[in-house]
Parts: C-alpha cells; structure tokens; sequence
C-alpha cells in the first residue's frame, strides 16, 4: 500500500482523490492523462502513431503523473480532472556546474473543479517527493505568472521573441567569419545536434536538458506532421577551418501565404563567436526570405552589436521563461562555483517549509561555504521565491536583491545587504534556460 499523505486527506474532503503513477506508454491511464493535457491546454488531441510517439517519449523522460479523479475512478478508464508532471533532470548553475533538478510540466485544472485546492494538493505532493529524493531545486515554465510564486517559485531567467529584418542587403560588423556553414538533413545530425547542445547546456546558467519530444522535433521526426516523414525543417551547420562542427541552427520556412516571407528558428547554438558570425551571416542571406523570427531568442545584444544596422532586430515581447524553487537552500547556494567574494546572512520564509531557516553565506577565494546561523544574525529576510529568483543572477527586469528591498518584498536589517547579495551572486556567465520541458 502507497504511504499516505496529507494531500490525500486534502482532496478527499471534496470527493477526489490523488493518484501517483509513472508514465508508461502501454499504460492506458497515461494515455487518458495525455490527452487531458492537450485538451488543457487547447491542443488539438494526438492519436495513433502520434499518440504513441508522445507517450513513448513521456517515458523516455521518466515523466510521473501526479493526477486528480473523482473518487472511486478508475485512471485507466476515467479521465482525471486535474493533470501534473514531474521527472528528474539537470540544471545548470553555474558555467560546468549542475544540480539534480525536478522538473514540473503539464498542470492542467478542469474549470469546473476550481477552488477545490486542487493544484496545492498536487503540487505539494510532487514537492514533498522532490524534497525526499534529495533534490534541491524544482523548476518549472508558467503559461500563467501569478500562479506558482504562492508554491516558492521565483521568475529566474527572462525570454524574448524577436524578429529581424532581411529585407536587402544585410552588413555585419567585423571580418567575415572564418569556417563554412553546410546545409543539412536534420535526420542525418541528430546525434551532432545532441551533442552541440549538451555542451553548450552545460556552460549556460539556466538550462535543462532537453526532453525527449524535443529531440524527435529537432530530427524532424514529429509524427504529429507529415506522418512523421518530415515537416520541412532545414538544418545550418557550421564547421571551423579543421572541420569540427561548432555551431547549428534548425529553421523552418513558414509557407508562402505568410507576409513578409518568414523563417522561424527552432533552434541556434553556437560554441564559439565564429560559429555565431558564420550562422546569421547564412540566416540572414537566405533566398526569398525576408523576416527571421526567434520565438526563444538568443541573449539579448550580441545579434543587434553584429549588425550594421541594428533596428533591424526587434523584440516583440520579454518576460518571464524559467521559475525555480529552492528545496535545499545549503545544496543550492554551495553549488555555484562562480560567485563574487562577499558574506551575508539570509532568513528565508518558506510557506511549505522545506527552506525555512537561516543562514549564512560566505564566499572566500572562491569557496562558498553554506552554514545555519541564528535568527538575530540576518541581514536580510525574505521569501524562498524571492531568493530562488535571484539565485542564478539571471533575473533581468524583475531585479535582484536590492531592487526587492525598494519595492517592500524584502527585509534590509542591514544597510548594504541587499547590495552584497547581489554582487555574491552575480553571474559570470549570461542566464537563460534553452528549452521548455
């Protein structure tokens, strides 16, 4: 018999119940949760061979359900009334260093069984396996920003859609780039793909890895299209002077009855400044094409500091991308081997009272030290949301530390240390998560 947990009593006072299940592809309750989420989320429901590709690829991630029915329903012959996911995976915090990471997709809540504290059963559940596991983070994207800070979650990396303009001439700055970019068959790259971006995830604060649906999308094997034959994806390859592949960008033309002529990028990856020249010099020649459009776009500046004109590229929208939630703040703080020299104590106010406590954060030629301190010691007091924000550094025009202090959500006990926080936690590196999940 599975241990019993409050949330169990939580739901059951309003005639549900919580079921804990892994994803199996030959297991018709995750069939049945599956197309629960495509409908939560307005998606035209798979079936057949898509269906199954889907669920296969659950799988493959180690995706569990964490699922809401009316009591006595049966998951493998009922469809639940509220859908969640989670598995373990990596984040990366620092340049070469990354943490166990459990990541939370897929929430879904009927409309007609709101306000029954659905979610907070659910999500209180997946957090408290998390804790027990040992992982120190969670993490998660929003479709909707006000839900999760309630849960600890804080905004950590920001995103960006942009697009830019290819109409003409389009001059770069600088010598042209040395190397060659190729086009390619995505099908044929699929392991090059993987392991560029492997290595550019583990070098990028912010990032995850990928899930198993995305990598079939990047090899064009989506059977949710074109019966899985392909859905006109090109692939940019760029190879240095000696031959080795330090850069691809994936690109998708979007049909002739769109105007202007668009391309849009599934994805861009780049080790070195070279490959990064050589890809947007090849994207920004293409025939016919005059708009390139980034739905995840690189980190601001680098794009707009190569172009000659660079009104060409435009943001169309910036917000929020990535929400982590500290579970351990000792394994979370001590796990960044980037950060700025510095000491403070910090009081984090944690609702589910995984991170409640205080601490004291020391840096030291390097060497972070994460001890338990006394209350009376804290500079500064705030929300595990708050700190899990800006944990990483990367949390843009949301403000870090000291910009909270200003608006009221932390406590300053101590002139400067707000300030000192911000400066110990700085990052070396630019923020950003690559890829949903």
């Amino acid at each position: 018999m599975p241990p019993h947990h409050a949330h169990d009593d939580s739901l059951a006072a309003h005639g549900l119940q919580l079921v804990v299940a892994p994803g199996r592809a030959g297991d018709p309750a995750f069939e049945r949760h599956t197309l629960a989420v495509e409908r939560g989320f307005y998606e035209e429901p798979p079936a057949g061979e898509a269906l199954a590709q889907l669920l296969e690829a659950g799988e493959a991630d180690g995706r569990r359900m964490v699922d809401a029915y009316a009591a006595g329903d049966d998951p493998a012959a009922s469809r639940p009334v509220a859908t969640f996911e989670d598995f373990p995976s990596e984040l990366t915090v620092s340049p070469g260093v990354t943490v166990p990471a459990w990541l939370i997709s897929a929430v879904t809540v009927d409309p007609g069984f709101r306000r029954r504290g659905i979610l907070r059963a659910l999500m209180g559940r997946s957090l408290a396996d998390a804790a027990a596991a040992g992982m120190p983070v969670a993490a998660l994207t929003a479709s909707e920003a006000a839900i999760y800070g309630r849960f600890g979650f804080g905004a950590a990396t920001r995103w960006r859609r942009t697009h830019l303009d290819v109409r003409g001439e389009v001059r770069l700055r600088g010598d042209a780039p040395a190397g060659r970019v190729t086009r390619e068959e995505p099908r044929e790259i699929g392991p090059l793909a993987d392991e560029l971006y492997q290595r550019v995830r583990r070098a990028t604060p912010g990032a995850t890895q990928r899930p198993a649906m995305t990598a079939i999308r990047w090899e064009d094997r989506s059977r949710f299209k074109n019966d899985g034959k392909g859905s006109g994806l090109y692939a940019a390859v760029h190879r240095d002077e000696a031959g080795r592949a330090q850069g691809i960008a994936l690109y998708r033309f979007k049909g002739w009855d769109v105007e202007p002529p668009t391309v849009t990028m599934e994805l861009f990856i780049a080790l070195t400044p070279e490959a990064r020249r050589g890809l947007l010099a090849h994207l920004t020649s293409l025939d016919l094409v005059e708009r390139v459009e980034w739905e995840r776009a690189p980190e601001a500046g680098w794009v707009e500091a190569l172009l000659e004109d660079e009104r060409r590229m435009r943001t169309q929208r910036d917000g929020d991308d990535l929400y982590l939630r500290i579970l351990d703040v000792p394994a979370a703080l001590g796990a960044r081997d980037d950060l700025g020299e510095g000491e403070v104590v910090l009081t984090v106010a944690d609702p589910l009272g995984h991170a409640d406590g205080t601490w004291r954060l020391a840096v030291q030629e390097g060497a972070a030290s994460v001890a338990a301190a006394e209350p009376a010691e804290a500079d500064l007091v705030l929300d595990v949301a708050d700190l899990s924000a800006v944990w990483l550094g990367g949390h843009g025009a949301a403000g870090g530390a000291a910009a909270r202090v200003a608006s009221g959500l932390v406590e300053e006990r101590v002139p400067g240390a707000a300030d000192r926080l911000d400066a110990i936690l700085r990052p070396t590196a630019p923020v950003r998560s690559l890829v949903g999940f």
